[in-house]
């Protein structure tokens, strides 16, 4: 009886693992079949669908994902999605992915492989991802990645741009990139190590006919001549916090629609350290540290990446490059409209100039911050205080050779200067609601020379200045009117030695010519103004200036609130009397 009992055993034994291996094929290809037909009604193409009954891992290969502005390509990726005979040991493991590739507009971007660790690439999300009421855009589709890191080992890019006759192509790596800690397309950090590029540019030029043969007959003509220049670039590591990936990428493929629009924060700090820039002339320049506290935008009205494959489209011969040069201008200013705040500390610049003949300056720091809606807690002094646009350039030292030949550098050395350093800042806004211009400072000053400010509000300032047709454009500009303009000049030594240097050339001593220029400040102001108390005072001013060169504060306010323009100069005739009439006018010296 034993035998037969076993005989049964074994045979039921057999059956069930018959059962379930038929059951196992089942799943095997019922998964395979839906995974293709899911990833079809989403878009997307699997060449090669393999899933393990065992173990539940699925295998795809040759992987086409076509979304919106942009194409992906991956080669294999690997995962566990079940069903499983034998259950994982976790839900979230280490994804590979290889040859991955894709391509934006005119940029394509090539990783021969990609490690997601602790990734939310289970079934689950993979069956969310090619579901066919699934996100189409990319954006949205990196927003469903989460993972604790994303390593590549190493990303290749291809950039081709063309414009106006001339072509460009600039190829890169960048080495061992990390996202960490990315919840749901939002990475804590980014980090590099390193960038590469080279951009090679080509224009044909027309070539010279060439020269008759000296027998009568005609000159040839040319083939025409490829102009060929490569400029390159390296950087070292990089850094970015709270890097909103699916953001980033809304902005380069999505336009603002008519819903909503709020601001988004595209990412946190940043650094990027020892970048190198070497042109096609051979001049070199090297940044030390590049650094911000982040990037806020709202989506432009056309994405970035469309709007440059437009741009390239439009015709710039003489026929059309005037109305092709203010759509550039219309679609910047509109793609700079979409940017709330954001700002950059450029370090310790270094510029090696080859021609005519070598030299080098450096730059102490460039400073840009951009705030358009800017938060009033912002305590960093790259923004402008009252929104809108502020750079500054700070200790841009050039060397005076001593054997200049230029006048005015042989002048500086005379004076004692063997070197210039030189700073600016530009501050201003563009107050829509009033038509109206606000510069806060436009100054440029140097070490021990001293620095010259001037901040005004141009009023009247309409869309029709950027107008392409001519005549709106010139209309437009006549409209313009100053309503108040303010200038400030503060010595630190230059003004001393420019009446050092004229009281020498007339044989006179400085205090004698001091008193000579301040009689004639006092006098010829007021005569040249018509007499009036405010041309007086300005004379004054100026005399106190010139006898002890400390701070002169000039300001001029037009008495009409709408300022004073072109037809208020042409009521006067252009006297200065009449026009002081116009204004107010206050000076003080200090």
């Amino acid at each position: 009886m034993a035998r037969p009992r076993a005989k049964a055993i074994l045979l039921s034994a057999v059956s069930l693992a018959a059962l379930a291996g038929v059951g196992a094929l089942g799943a095997k290809v019922t998964t395979e079949r839906s995974l293709v037909a899911a990833a079809a009604r989403a878009g997307a193409t699997i060449g090669k669908v393999a899933a393990n009954p065992l173990n539940g891992r699925i295998t795809l290969g040759d992987i086409r994902l076509a979304t919106g502005a942009a194409i992906i390509t991956i080669g294999q990726v690997s995962t566990i999605g079940g069903p499983a005979l034998i259950a994982p040991a976790f839900a979230a493991e280490d994804v590979t992915l290889e040859n991955v590739t894709v391509t934006v507009g005119p940029i394509r971007y090539d990783m021969p492989r990609m490690v997601f660790t602790g990734s939310s690439l289970d079934r689950a999300s993979l069956a969310a991802l090619f579901a066919a009421n699934a996100p189409d855009t990319l954006a949205n589709r990196l927003a469903k990645i989460s993972a604790s890191s994303v390593v590549i080992p190493e990303v290749k890019y291809e950039f081709n741009f063309s414009f106006d006759g001339e072509s460009s192509q600039t190829i890169g790596t960048y080495t061992n990139i990390a996202f960490r800690d990315v919840v749901n397309g939002v990475a804590a950090n980014y980090t590099q190590a390193s960038a590469t590029s080279s951009t090679t540019s080509r224009r044909d030029k027309p070539a010279s006919p060439s020269p008759g043969k000296g027998d009568g007959s005609t000159s040839q003509p040319a083939e025409p001549v490829t102009e060929v220049t490569t400029a390159t670039g390296t950087s070292g590591s990089m850094r970015i916090d709270a890097f909103d990936i699916a953001a980033m990428t809304r902005l380069y493929t999505e336009g603002a629609g008519a819903g909503p629009n709020p601001p988004v924060k595209i990412h946190g700090p940043y650094t990027l350290a020892n970048m190198v820039i070497t042109n096609p002339n051979g001049t070199k320049v090297t940044i030390a540290d590049i650094s911000g506290d982040g990037f806020v935008a709202r989506l432009s009205k056309i994405p970035l990446m469309s709007l440059m494959e437009s741009l390239q489209k439009l015709p710039m011969d003489e026929a059309h490059k005037q109305e092709s040069s203010f759509k550039i201008l219309t679609e910047a200013l509109s793609a700079w409209d979409s940017i709330v705040a954001t700002s950059a500390t450029i370090k310790n610049v270094k510029v090696d100039l080859p021609e005519p003949a070598h030299s080098t300056f450096t730059v102490g720091d460039v400073v840009v911050g951009i705030g358009n809606n800017p938060n009033p807690q912002q305590a960093n002094p790259a923004y402008p205080a009252q929104g809108g646009l502020r750079v500054s350039m700070n200790n841009a030292v050039f060397a005076l050779p001593a054997d200049a030949e230029n006048d005015f550098a042989k002048r500086l050395i005379a004076m004692g200067y063997k070197d210039l350093s030189l700073s600016f800042t530009i501050e201003g806004r563009l107050n829509e609601a009033g038509k109206e211009l606000v510069i806060n400072e436009f100054s440029f000053g140097g070490k021990d020379m001293g620095k010259a400010a001037v901040s005004a509000v141009i009023g009247n300032v309409t869309p029709d200045l950027l107008s392409s047709e001519e005549a709106v454009r010139n209309a437009a500009g006549m409209a313009l009117t100053v309503k108040n303009l303010a200038v400030t000049v503060n010595n630190a030594g230059l003004a001393d030695k420019l009446l050092a240097e004229e009281a020498a050339k007339q044989n006179k001593s400085p205090d004698t010519l001091k008193t000579e220029y301040g009689m004639i400040a006092t006098v010829g102001v007021p005569s040249f103004l018509g007499g009036s108390p405010e041309s007086k005072a300005l004379g004054a001013a100026v005399a106190r200036f010139i006898a002890k060169p400390g701070q002169l504060a000039v300001k001029a306010a037009a008495k009409d609130a709408a300022g004073f323009g072109l037809a208020d100069y042409g009521a006067t005739g252009g006297q200065p009397a009449a026009i002081l009439e116009q204004i107010n006018l206050t000076a003080e010296a200090k």
